[in-house]
């Protein structure tokens, strides 16, 4: 067993030894199991110079987490946002996932998805089979990119072995849901010459799986209810990732290495939609299909120089490109999210009330006759759906195309080992992004006056929904015995396909480019990030250790979009450009109490850039919701001075007693602005803006305990608990005075798992809970758009007979919790999702 020297976060990539914040850790050999995984962790958390949590490959086998957000999800003061049910999103302590960097192999990773506008990666395409650790850092250092408000989650992907390397993971998954079956198969294999100079590893991973999902959203007008929507979906998601890495050790100590990567996630998705429209009495019926493809690929190439017996030089160059489209539906040239609507007027709604002018459904909350949990349709009696009466009235092409990339990253570090009790090491990193969006939101219309009357849903071949016996049968309320046969959604790409020339574009219906409405979402941004930093790592004596320094980033930032000019009925482009330094000094005091406890504190700073969509010069308009939203290119960054306290406890080599404070005093936070005006002629729009609001605080105190419980017993020595608590506050002021929390920023988190490793047999049952939070605020707390409470559970087992072979079973969401927005209170409910449980079995060989 080898003792590396000391290397920084460059060197990451080199060998298959784990090093964090430049100290030396030694190699584990990995056994998959979860003690074993424990043991890693911990050391690295002991010997670290910073206040950090960290989970290794074995660990994350041992857990139902199928991506790198998942991955996260169990350690102390993290939240995952999740989409259909998997993990999407990663923040750290509560707040906003935007203001969490997370980074693959020290570098921001370029951001790329269908709705978010903002620098948060989605990290459900990169599959948790390339992973190798993962280092989540609460409190920054100088030689870490300072744009990672709440933190820092480091995703490091697997460098070569030591020896010959040959493991095959083959299984099979199940949606309860969707009623359909998948696959997921790794495959990993890499060697190293016998006198260690070279070393490679290729992986390469599949994630094949079905899923459904069953949601509600009440559309509201105030407190008003103007539409019930009822959501089925169903699609295949497919994960494919593959991960490349050379290296080559030269005689005298110096080293090469190049990388490259590639993940992405197909989703096509089938999705009806019935809608009820109290304020138009009328229904609809969306039938929609789309493909949504996400495509990451990474390059690095890097080296480590032993300049002197004291000086070490690594660097790195990288490029990065992050790309979100649609597939081909309903063809290579209008692919799209395709939806075709069909509409039955004349309806006759019952039960709903008129204050405001127009008829809607109100909760009991607010006077009305609905339960926040069971809606009401408000049908008449007798209504049935007529296919013959529901005419074709829209094709909606909904396009979007997103891509950003990071040209070129470079980076230069220098260690000067200026005595043996100090350090000192400095650098610079550059980076020149580019990011473009391309949006528009088509609506086409049959030519009645060339064509005659649209055809009705009835000329159409019908059938069942997919899903429809069993839609939202959580709820004491039977919707699907209302719902109308629906068409296949490829015989609706065909008939559009082969009538499109049928069709008129409706402009005043559309959001495009020639009429405004798609001018927020179409931008180009241009941003360089330049920075230097030097820092300082001082052995006052063997217990206490200082790391401060200063870190100095340059944002240049150039935006290119166009403004609607309503009155001329013109578009005008518009150049922004925004330059800003941000000045970043920290400082980190570890005191050793004693063998197995340390005492931390760190004082940082650290800051957000605005989100690009923020950014973007234009705004949009939409007819349908009588809202014009527009960016704000003037947005300030926002800043955090924070502060942390933590004091470890160590229990053996797989345990831990932890309990931290910690502040964030936040200058310019950026909240969505809302008023009342006048556009185009129309009074009463609502004009969103994002705007910097007061300044903002947040406070939390976080608590973990790991540990055998053989404490309790001897007996008990292959029982093992993990626990860990997050409770947090914040308060920031909006411009009318209002103080409320942050948006996005959770009150609690916590995590519980309680599992049993033998060494040959192994079963964990994990709970992991996240509070509610604000979405977004509205003009007063009542309209505060709210995220729901969240609760999941899942299991995982093993059996490991031999050395090579390992079989298990994985299960998630076992509870079929849902989740669940509302506004202002629960009894306002504005969306309930349903995913049901999911499981997966199988086993993994290893050949060497």
């Amino acid at each position: 067993m080898k003792t590396l020297p000391s290397l920084s976060l460059a060197t990451l990539l080199l060998g298959s030894q784990l090093v964090i914040a430049e100290e030396v850790v030694e190699e584990v050999v990995a056994v998959g199991r979860i003690f074993e995984g424990q043991m890693k962790a911990m050391e690295a958390q002991r010997n670290s110079n910073r206040i950090i949590n960290t989970i290794s490959a074995d660990s994350m086998g041992k857990l139902p987490d199928r991506n790198a957000a998942e991955a996260v999800q169990r350690l102390p003061g993290i939240s995952i946002e999740r989409d259909q049910g998997e993990g999407r999103f990663v923040a750290v302590r509560g707040l906003p996932a935007q203001w969490t960097s997370a980074t693959i192999n020290g570098d921001r990773i370029p951001t790329a998805e269908e709705e978010t506008t903002s620098r948060a990666t989605a990290f459900d395409f990169f599959p948790t089979e390339m992973i190798e650790s993962v280092e989540v850092s609460k409190a920054l250092t100088p030689d870490m990119e300072g744009d990672a408000l709440g933190g820092n989650i480091n995703f490091i992907t697997r460098t070569a072995p030591d020896e010959t390397t040959l493991d095959v993971t083959l299984g099979g998954n199940y949606s309860e849901k969707a009623d359909k079956a998948g696959y997921n198969l790794n495959i990993l294999g890499g060697d190293r010459s016998n006198n260690g100079k070279w070393g490679y590893i290729l992986n390469a991973s599949a994630y094949v799986r079905s899923y459904a999902t069953d949601n509600v959203e009440p559309r509201r007008s105030g407190e008003g209810i103007k539409r019930l929507e009822l959501r089925d979906y169903s699609g295949e998601r497919e994960t494919y990732g593959f991960n490349g890495a050379a290296e080559y050790n030269m005689d005298n100590g110096d080293s090469l290495y190049v990388k490259s990567m590639y993940g992405t996630l197909q989703d096509d998705e089938i999705h009806y939609k019935h809608r009820y429209r109290f304020d138009k009495d009328r229904v609809e019926l969306q039938q929609i299909h789309n493909i949504l493809t996400t495509e990451l690929f990474g390059n690095e190439i890097g080296g480590e120089h032993q300049l002197t017996d004291s000086r070490l030089m690594t660097w790195k160059l990288a490029s990065y490109d992050n790309h979100f489209y649609y597939g081909d539906v309903p063809n290579s040239k209008d692919n799209s999210y395709f939806v075709t609507r069909f509409d039955q007027k004349d309806v006759g709604y019952v039960g709903l009330e008129n204050r405001t002018g127009k008829d809607y459904a109100y909760n009991t909350i607010d006077g009305g006759t609905d339960s926040a949990k069971n809606i009401s349709t408000h049908l008449p009696n007798g209504f049935q759906m007529d296919p013959s009466q529901m005419s074709l009235t829209s094709v909606e092409l909904y396009k979007i195309d997103v891509r950003e990339r990071d040209k070129i990253v470079t980076q230069l570090d220098f260690t000067e080992d200026l005595s043996y009790d100090l350090q000192l090491k400095f650098g610079a990193k550059y980076r020149d992004k580019e990011r473009t969006s391309r949006y528009s939101d088509e609506f086409y219309i049959w030519d009645t006056d060339n064509f005659g009357p649209a055809p009705t849903l009835s000329d159409f071949d019908l059938k069942n929904q997919p899903g429809r016996n069993d839609y939202m049968e959580e709820l004491d309320i039977n919707y699907s015995q209302d719902f109308s046969q629906v068409a296949d959604v490829s015989d609706m790409e065909n008939f559009w396909n082969k009538n499109r020339n049928k069709f008129i574009l409706d402009e005043d219906e559309s959001a495009l480019v020639s009429n405004g409405g798609a001018l927020g979402r179409n931008f180009d941004v241009n941003e360089t990030h330049t920075a230097g930093y030097a820092m300082a790592t001082y052995n006052m004596h063997d217990d206490l250790t200082i790391v401060g320094g200063l870190r100095v980033e340059q944002t240049q930032t150039k935006v290119k979009g166009q403004v609607y000019l309503a009155d001329t009925n013109t578009l005008q482009d518009r150049k922004e450009t925004k330059d800003y330094i941000s000045i970043l000094p920290s400082a980190h005091l570890t005191y050793r109490l004693d063998d197995v406890s340390n005492m931390r504190l760190a004082a940082t700073r650290s800051f957000s850039r605005p989100d690009f969509g923020a950014l973007a010069p234009g705004g949009a308009y939409s007819e349908a919701d009588g809202e014009f939203v527009s960016g704000n290119p003037d947005l300030d960054p926002t800043y955090a001075l924070n502060f942390d306290a933590m004091y470890e406890h160590f229990i053996n080599d797989t345990g831990i007693i932890s309990g931290g404070l910690f502040y964030k005093d936040i200058t310019d936070p950026i909240f969505q602005s809302t008023s009342t005006g006048s556009y185009n002629g129309k009074d009463g729009v609502t004009f969103v803006r994002p705007e910097n609001g007061e300044d903002a605080w947040l406070t939390g105190v976080e608590l973990a305990f790991n540990r055998r419980l053989d404490f309790i017993s001897e007996s008990l020595e292959d029982f093992g608990i993990q626990t860990n608590y997050t409770h947090m506050r914040s308060v920031m002021e909006l411009p009318d005075g209002r103080k409320t929390s942050i948006p996005r920023q959770a009150d609690q988190l916590y995590n519980a798992s309680l599992f049993f490793d033998n060494n040959e047999f192994a079963v964990r049952v994990a709970v992991n809970y996240k509070g509610e939070y604000v979405q977004e605020h509205g003009d007063s707390k009542d309209e505060d758009n709210f995220y729901g409470e969240n609760t999941s559970v899942d299991l995982s087992a093993s059996y490991s007979p031999s050395d090579q072979l390992m079989m298990y079973l994985e299960a998630n969401n076992l509870t079929n919790e849902p989740l669940k927005y509302y506004q202002g209170n629960k009894g306002r409910p504005l969306q309930t999702e349903y995913y049901g449980a999911r499981a997966s079995m199988g086993m993994k060989y290893s050949f060497f």
